[in-house]
């Protein structure tokens, strides 16, 4: 299917259908070399010295994703700051070089293309970045700006690209005899403006936006929304919208992807996930968003704890150490009660959150003065004399040390011999809203 624009060109997505998918992700990774360590930014030479661990750490960014985006459509992208979320639209853009696994795109698979069959590839593939001041050049008119990815790719002559430069300007809402102009005498919203200018400019098919609004007001923010979803409609244009602001991604997207710690956590068409989310991390998601007057309505839901580091990430499921559903370990007899009760007791412990106490007033804080049943029971009652103060070596105050081992006792008996733990969750559930299917990486479901 061919779109001619407008402008007297056509989109290059022809033998991709409305609805077919355009862009299939399969198992990406990306991940970064850290060194650590007295010696590492120090180079040596294999033929002179002997091998050398200089602590090099691999931070895992993007860790085996996978998705497809349909030809037409938004797919949001959102997650918390630090998850992978810009890592993994530029890695698809071939900006950043894949790890592993496969970007295939119309057929070709841009994570083996290279010189110039990923030049010629890179007309059909535009990213708009976050911050609209410095992705422009402030020594480049505007008119040049957008023109400058049209000369790159032999489009047009000069006094085609001008004219082009300047029906684009145009299009994205700004006055064409503001051609001549240099960044620093536009607004945020304009200077975004110009930057999605120049994204249309070769004809691409698929587009990255990689927070394109989060930089500027809210009143700017939606007008510059409904002008990319104007453009999207005339144009055929894909969109991936990478954001952390539900509101905005609820307002453009199609569907809707959950991202933390490298990993799609859940996957759903957008009224779907907004309705009914399958994924604690996304419910956390949906219960932070701010409300209009905080006093009315249920308490907000906070998370607790600190996301784990990319460089070890937990296993199986990436959320458990902050999940506030973790599924009891199978071997175990609990009652919901106490599985509730103990953790709570786990996390108290582990980030050290409570004043010393007496084994009695531990017993009756965390448990309601009875332990569970069983060798829970046992684990627990090793935990609490190792910090209970009247359990405590010459009447002194617990060490780090016995904090430590409670808190490890403790982890290594249920937080770590949970399926969330042991295995990584993939589970297809049946939607509630629409016919898209529902992804979600939670153990929940099983």
């Amino acid at each position: 299917m061919t779109v001619s624009s407008p402008l007297g060109s056509e989109m290059s997505g022809e033998d991709i259908a409305y609805g077919d998918s355009l862009v299939e992700v399969d198992g990406l990774k990306k991940y970064f070399n850290q060194d650590s360590g007295l010696l590492s930014g120090v180079s040596f030479d294999p033929n002179q010295f002997p091998p050398i661990d200089v602590g090099q750490q691999r931070v895992k960014a993007v860790d085996d994703v996978s998705f497809e985006i349909r030809r037409g459509e938004t797919l949001g992208l959102v997650g918390e700051s630090g998850c992978g979320k810009s890592t993994l639209g530029r890695t698809i853009l071939r900006l950043l070089e894949p790890t592993d696994g496969t970007i295939n795109f119309k057929g070709d698979d841009l994570a083996t293309l290279s010189g110039e069959e990923l030049r010629q590839k890179r007309s059909e593939i535009q990213m708009i970045f976050q911050d609209p001041q410095s992705s422009l050049d402030p020594r480049m008119r505007v008119g040049q700006i957008i023109e400058e990815p049209m000369r790159a790719h032999d489009m047009l002559d000069d006094e085609g690209r001008e004219e082009r430069a300047k029906e684009l300007l145009e299009k994205v809402g700004l006055d064409p005899h503001h051609y001549n102009r240099h960044p620093h005498a536009f607004s945020g919203g304009q200077r975004q403006r110009v930057n999605l200018a120049r994204a249309l400019s070769v004809n691409p098919d698929f587009i990255v936006c990689d927070e394109p609004v989060s930089a500027l007001d809210v009143s700017i923010q939606a007008q510059v929304l409904n002008t990319m979803e104007k453009l999207q409609e005339e144009f055929g244009l894909t969109y991936l919208f990478i954001a952390h602001d539900l509101s905005v991604i609820r307002h453009i997207s199609d569907r809707v992807a959950v991202m933390y710690l490298g990993n799609i956590v859940e996957l759903a068409d957008k009224e779907e996930l907004f309705e009914n989310p399958q994924h604690p991390y996304t419910e956390a998601l949906l219960e932070s968003i701010p409300v209009p007057d905080p006093r009315k309505g249920e308490a907000r839901g906070v998370l607790e704890g600190e996301v784990p580091s990319p460089i070890n990430p937990p296993s199986g499921c990436r959320f458990r150490t902050r999940c506030p559903r973790l599924i009891a370990p199978d071997e175990y007899e609990w009652t919901d009660e106490k599985w509730d009760q103990t953790r709570a007791f786990m996390r108290a412990v582990k980030r050290r959150t409570f004043e010393p106490m007496t084994d009695e007033e531990l017993r009756v804080e965390f448990f309601g003065g009875t332990l569970p049943q069983g060798e829970p029971g046992e684990i627990v009652e090793e935990a609490i004399d190792l910090i209970a103060t009247d359990h405590a070596s010459d009447e002194l105050e617990q060490t780090q040390d016995e904090w430590d081992e409670a808190r490890e006792l403790l982890l290594d008996s249920f937080a770590r011999q949970s399926i969330c733990a042991t295995e990584e969750p993939a589970y297809e559930i049946e939607p509630e809203y629409g016919t898209d299917a529902h992804f979600a990486a939670c153990h929940l479901h099983r």
